[in-house]
């Protein structure tokens, strides 16, 4: 009998170090193809003028992508977790970037039911939050939408994209994500706050190409609201302000979403010329059926610096989505753009002549999510 109340003992200490040590690991994935035609592209090499082409896009409205995500229930509310993402090229099969493998995300860290999330290592940045919550096109269609490239600044430009951030030295750098990087989020009652800040890791200047920013959101049934603010420094020090703000309203199966950012270098050098840019957008989804989604959409860019002449792009977007099953849907893409006179240089995802005064872009994919 006393062997057995040893046994019991033995058994529930074994069922208890299980239970408290559950874990959990999850695969996952996008991917995204379209074909897309498109007028007054760039020459893509000196053996043509350029003009219309017809191309194979991979992530023609999503970034095609694969990710593992891990947890671990450590007991008393709080979990490990950890997150690695990477870009597919699904037209040729290869990775988005050569400079990392887990270019979308890689961290690890703690989150807590009472005390919230703090992570270490690659990450969106809070600005990059702004969108993913209230872009009008539910930040598709990367390629040319300027809230991507230029108001998280996934695509800014060699002059920012060159010099500042914690990746500045990389060539396909972007400051939508920041290496070297530890994040905190908290939630509660409908509030979210985030706050983050990446190293630059400049041997004798701390602050050479570091990052810092922070988030503020709100969430009920009919109602998302976020902003976000981001400074982000050059090796000597310079700054580089962003800020966006965005909102989402609901009624019923229609949806309105409105955002504006702006972002400026403090510094008129020869280099930076307070390189200014804005972007505002606007725009509504109405599910017409379970399976039918339809989105208008507005974008107004603007950029302009010292002693040159101001760069404007207005953008006009219809985008349906008919979805075939919960996973899979089928999307088509009708985008009307008007530049001034040096304007057609905003779009920096896809290159269009110098000078362009417009552009028509139609294009139909297909996406899966497992």
């Amino acid at each position: 009998m006393k062997k057995l109340g040893w046994l019991i003992i033995g058994a529930s200490s074994v069922i208890s170090g299980l239970a408290w040590g559950q874990s959990s690991v999850t695969l996952f994935g996008i991917v995204d193809v379209g074909i897309v035609s498109r007028s007054q592209q760039a020459a893509s090499s000196s053996q043509n003028a350029g003009g219309s082409a017809i191309a194979m896009n991979s992530g023609f409205w999503t970034p095609s992508q694969w990710g593992i995500l891990g947890k671990e229930d450590l007991g008393g509310g709080i979990k490990a977790i950890f997150s690695l993402i990477s870009t597919i090229n699904l037209a040729n099969g290869a990775g988005g970037t050569t400079s990392r493998f887990f270019d979308r995300n890689a961290y690890v860290g703690l989150s807590s039911d009472k005390w919230g999330t703090v992570t270490f290592g690659r990450h969106y940045t809070p600005l990059a939050e702004v969108f993913y919550a209230a872009d009008p096109l539910h930040v598709g269609n990367s390629a040319s939408n300027m809230n991507i490239r230029f108001g998280y600044l996934g695509g800014p430009g060699t002059v920012i994209a060159g010099n500042f951030g914690s990746d500045s030295g990389l060539a396909s750098n972007s400051l939508d994500r920041q290496d070297n990087s530890m994040k905190y989020t908290y939630s509660n009652h409908g509030v979210t706050a985030t706050s983050m800040y990446a190293f630059g890791g400049n041997a004798g200047n701390f602050r050479g190409n570091s990052s810092l920013g922070g988030l503020l959101g709100y969430d009920d049934r009919s109602v998302t609201l976020r902003s976000a603010v981001m400074q982000f420094k050059d090796k000597n020090g310079v700054n580089l302000n962003a800020y966006a703000i965005g909102g989402v309203y609901s009624i019923g199966t229609v949806q309105f979403r409105a955002t504006w950012a702006q972002n400026e270098i403090q510094s008129g050098s020869s280099v930076y010329q307070h390189l200014k840019t804005q972007v505002y957008s606007g725009g509504a989804s109405w599910f017409v059926t379970p399976f039918v989604d339809l989105t208008l959409a507005y974008y107004h860019g603007k950029r302009n610096s010292d002693g040159a002449p101001d760069q404007v792009a207005n953008k006009l977007y219809f985008a349906t989505e008919y979805f075939l099953s919960k996973n899979t849907e089928l999307i088509g893409l009708v985008d009307f753009e008007r530049f001034n006179a040096f304007g057609s240089a905003l779009d920096t995802g896809t290159p269009l002549r110098n000078g362009a005064g417009s552009s028509f872009q139609i294009g139909l994919g297909i996406e899966h999510k497992f």
